[in-house]
């Protein structure tokens, strides 16, 4: 009997085991698909803060060749407006930048 007795208990030793190895494995999984998500996500969110820079540049350039005089381009509607949208993006790519240190730091 004793014999029976200690293959049952290996036996539910090992499958817990097993279940353990493969929840950590499946949450593991589930850790690097959110990292690689956000990942993507900044990547996207620098490629549109590059794009603003570029059109606050080019708004200001072609102001200043239109002969506005520089009061003008640093109050332009349309540069406040995008700077605004760059200092949004800036705290987004922020807080996906923590997000993902935090995902890193549980590992």
């Amino acid at each position: 009997m004793g014999l029976l007795q200690r293959l049952k208990h290996d036996l539910k030793s090992g499958l817990a085991t097993l279940r353990l190895g493969t929840a950590q494995a499946a949450n593991r999984a589930l850790e690097e698909t959110e990292l690689l998500r956000l990942r993507l996500e900044f990547r996207r969110t620098e490629q549109e803060l590059k794009e603003l820079y570029r059109d606050v540049g080019e708004r200001a350039v072609s102001l200043r060749e239109a002969g506005e005089p520089v009061e003008r381009v640093l109050h332009d509607t349309e540069i406040a407006r995008l700077v605004k949208d760059i200092q949004q993006l800036k705290e987004t790519g922020a807080k996906l930048e923590a997000e993902m240190q935090e995902i890193r730091d549980a590992e």
